[in-house]
Order: structure tokens, then sequence, then C-alpha cells
């Protein structure tokens, strides 16, 4: 009973396994997470070698020792053991960046890298904007009057310690006659540098004539307030004068040997002093902080950093360097009509320094300084000199009517 009840239920459990359901499409399971794997090696430290392996080394770097025991490394060279980690398979993602869209079309990539850094260099642009009294031309200066007066103090003490041994006493003739016109000067400029309201509209009336043909931004004439002036002359024979930022001035003997007027003279403090008025050495110390960031952009281009450099000087530092100068002797013939001296000097002055110094037109293009024919060239025009010829007569009508009073 028991063989047959065996029997039947192996053969039903046959059937059953025959006859059996089967699905006609079965999914085939996925396939396994492709990796990439790297196989790190470590080598063995000298802890980690044993030592038929430490003979092994010996073996090598002495014949001697090799010959007494090869026999010894044969035997164990096979028990020689260097320990290196198992291959570990590491994960690496290729998808990075796939399916995104590049920077350029990313409008907050875009934003962050550009427009933001372009709006504050704007703003930071207009807001460092500065017009030049007498010429109202607009220029970028960076550099606080504060700080440029302290680095004019610093140069001057420099100077004044260097050439100590030098420097005329304040009572000698000529320091007293260059303090005397340089007073002159300055009372010039503070006379006529005035606001945009007139204090004295018969006295100022040129002044306010042009201030109303540029209304964009007024004078900077901030610079000036507080300006102690101080005059210094240095035995030496350089034909040189030169204007601190700060009011500090220095006159070379050399210069007053063949500048002896004093409207010569009056003539190069006036254009030293216009310097000053216009801020000039703020300009360039300004104009030079931005080209050194230019060529250090241009470099990441072009690796060749003396070209760069030449390129920079000639295109960029020289013709500024000569613009400021052609400025300076434009404020400078304005001061001296101002004063009450003839105008025409000036162009005079141009002339003999350009006998001196050997004038030439390579000035134009490979100098700091213009040549004297394009200064005086300059001063000649019907703008200029108009303007000049009229502060002459205003000064000398001024100068009349407080004669008069003192009588």
């Amino acid at each position: 009973m028991n063989y047959i009840l065996r029997r039947t239920g192996s053969d039903l459990f046959r059937l059953l396994k025959r006859y059996s359901y089967k699905p006609a499409f079965r999914p085939k399971p996925a396939p396994p997470l492709q990796t990439a794997t790297r196989h790190y090696h470590v080598y063995p430290q000298r802890s980690e070698i044993t030592a038929p392996s430490r003979a092994l080394v010996l073996t090598r770097q002495c014949p001697a020792i090799r010959r007494l025991l090869a026999p010894l490394v044969r035997t164990w060279i096979p028990h020689c053991r260097y320990q290196a980690s198992p291959p570990r398979p590491e994960l690496i993602h290729f998808t990075r960046g796939v399916g995104r869209l590049p920077w350029f079309l990313d409008w907050r990539k875009v934003t962050a890298r550009f427009l933001l850094p372009g709006a504050a260099a704007i703003a930071a642009y207009y807001c460092s904007l500065e017009a030049v009294p007498y010429t109202h031309r607009t220029h970028f200066i960076l550099l606080p009057p504060r700080v440029e007066r302290w680095l004019g103090e610093l140069l001057f003490d420099n100077t004044k310690e260097d050439e100590a041994d030098k420097i005329l006493p304040p009572d000698h003739d000529e320091s007293v006659r260059l303090r005397r016109l340089t007073s002159e000067i300055v009372s010039a400029a503070e006379r006529t540098l005035v606001g945009p309201v007139q204090r004295d509209e018969h006295e100022h009336r040129w002044i306010t004539k042009r201030y109303r043909n540029h209304v964009k931004a007024p004078p900077m004439t901030r610079h000036l307030d507080g300006l102690d002036w101080e005059v210094i002359v240095i035995k030496d024979d350089t034909v040189n004068a030169m204007c601190l930022p700060g009011g500090k001035i220095m006159v070379y003997t050399g210069f007053l040997d063949h500048f002896k007027t004093d409207a010569e003279v009056a003539a190069v403090l006036g254009h030293e002093v216009g310097h000053v008025i216009a801020r000039h050495t703020a300009e360039m110390a300004s104009k030079s902080l931005v080209s050194m960031f230019m060529r250090t952009g241009i470099r990441q281009f072009f690796d060749n950093p003396r070209l760069v450099k030449y390129v920079s000087k000639f295109l960029q530092e020289l013709p500024l360097s000569r613009k400021l100068e052609i400025e300076a002797d434009h404020i400078g013939m304005l001061l001296l009509a101002a004063a009450g001296f003839d105008p025409y000097i000036a162009i005079e002055v141009q002339e003999k320094l350009g006998k001196i110094g050997g004038d030439s037109e390579l000035q134009n293009y490979f100098s700091t300084h213009p040549s004297s024919k394009k200064r005086a060239k300059y001063l000649l025009k019907d703008k200029v000199m108009e303007e000049a010829l009229e502060l002459c007569r205003e000064s000398s009508v001024s100068k009349a009517e407080k004669a008069s009073s003192w009588s």
C-alpha cells in the first residue's frame, strides 16, 4: 500500500511539473554595475621585508657576499614575501556635466563671472571721475588726496635728507626770490579757482563762462585746501625744476643759470604748480595700476613679458605723460597771466628749453616730454592764448584798482 502511494505521488508530481504554466517571455536579469577598477600596489617597507629578502638585497649590492650566500639565497628565495594590497574596485562617474548647459548659457554663472564684476568696475570708474581745473578735462583717479599728499611729503623729506649739503639757506637771495614768485603764482590760482557759485562776478567772469559750458563735472579743488607750499633751491648744474604732490617745489641752480628773469622763472613755476592743481601724479599712479592689471591679463595669451611691457609703455605710459605735460603748460600759462606776467613769456621759455636740451621730433613718440615746438604750437592756439590774454588784462585792471585805492 505504501509502495502504491509513493509511486502514485511521484508520477503525479512529474505530470504537474511537465504541464506546469511557463510564461512566453522571461525578462533578462539586469546586468551588474560596470565598474572601473584601479589596482593599487603597495611596495614593501623596510620593516615588511623578511630576513631572506634583506639577504637578497645585500647579495645584489656586494659581489663577495653574493658568492658566500648564494646557496642560502637559493633556498630562501621561495620564502621571500612582499606585501601588496589586493585589487580594489572603485566606481568612477563619467557623467559629470553631461546634459547641462555650458557656462555661457547659464545666466547665473554669467552674472557671477561678468555682470556683477563689470557693474562694480563701471560704478567705481564713474565714482572716481574728476574734472581738471582750467581745462575741464575729465580724468580717472583712484588715489585719495590725503594719500597723494603724504607720498609727496615723504619723498620731499627724503630728498632734503639726501641733498642736505646742497640746499641753499632760506635767507639766500635765490630762495627768497623763488618763494616770492611762488606766492604770486599760488595767489593767482586761489583767485581764479572758484566753485560753481561765484563770489565776485566781475573778477571771475571768465571762469563762470567756462563753467557754464562744462556742467558735467565741477573742477576738483579739494586737494588744494590747506596745502603747505614750500620751496627749496638745490645747488646743482641740472637744468630742472619739479613740484611734488603737497606743494613741495625743488629748483636746481642749473635752471636759474639759464632763466634769470622773474617772468621766465614764474613761467616754469606755473608749469610745476599746474601739475599739482591737475593731480597728474595721482592720475599717473591710477593709470599705472590699471595697466598692470591689463598686462597681467594679456600675459595669459602672450607669454612674452618683455613685449607686453614695451607695448604698454609706448602705447599708454609715454602718450599719457606727454599729454599731461602739455596740459601743465596750459595751466602754467594761465597762472602766469593771472599773476600779471606776459603769457608770451611761456612760449619763449619753451624755445629756450628746446635749445638747451636739443629739440627733436622723436620726442613726440619716444619720450616722456613732447618736443618744444609741439608745446609752443599748442600754447599759440587761439582759445588758449585768448584765455591767457583775458586773464592778464583782468589782473592788470585789478592791480590798478588796488593801487588807486591805496593812493
